[in-house]
């Protein structure tokens, strides 16, 4: 829903990663219906997610190395004038994107080759948000971060569901999951098991 985390758990296997896939048009279901704002979402694509308002952070990050924060953020988006990409307009939407989610350390001119993971995931984020997501899934989006990385990754969730966003977040770590999230769904063998709300649910109960 609009304005709240959903955590997705399961072990290995249970089809988390299978279901963000069709979510995101990169499977097609065999079966079932994928509502998105009330419209039916039928053999997407990948790019008419994105343009939907669907993205994703994925766990394996893939930024084009040689290329800047910029250029990584707008790729194949990039402002254009008089035929040519728009260099000081790429600098300033990228500035301003940056700036209004307090990320305020990273420079649009910087090679991805010189950020760190966290930097990096920061980056795939303000890629997500330009696109006006309505939903963000985030897959283990803590496994390679510091403590301090991932407090500064949860003031960033935290905006965006104030902002209106709906975020769906997959992790093993429960201490997290109760932290961050307002409801939990659990998945087993392919299977939905059940949907609990986070304040309520004891972690015995979501393990088993």
């Amino acid at each position: 829903r609009p304005g709240t985390v959903h955590a997705l758990l399961g072990e290995n296997g249970a089809g988390k990663s299978t279901l963000m896939k069709l979510l995101l048009g990169i499977y097609h279901p065999d079966q079932g219906t994928i509502l998105f704002k009330g419209e039916t979402l039928k053999n997407h694509s990948p790019q008419q997610a994105l343009d939907k308002g669907i993205s994703m952070i994925h766990q394996e990050l893939s930024p084009v190395l040689d290329m800047r924060v910029c250029d990584n953020i707008f790729l194949g988006r990039e402002p254009v004038k008089y035929g040519l990409v728009d260099d000081k307009r790429l600098f300033r939407d990228t500035e301003e994107l940056l700036q209004s989610l307090g990320m305020t350390d990273l420079d649009p001119l910087a090679k991805m080759c010189d950020l760190s993971v966290a930097q990096t995931q920061m980056v795939e984020i303000a890629k997500a948000v330009s696109y006006h997501s309505k939903v963000i899934v985030f897959d283990e989006p803590t496994s390679s971060l510091t403590e301090e990385e991932v407090e500064h990754l949860f003031r960033i969730i935290n905006m965006l569901r104030d902002r209106g966003m709906g975020i769906i977040y997959i992790s093993h770590k429960m201490a997290e999951i109760k932290r961050i999230s307002d409801e939990i769904t659990v998945m087993r063998d392919g299977q939905y098991v059940d949907t609990l709300e986070t304040p309520t649910a004891e972690i015995s109960e979501v393990i088993r």
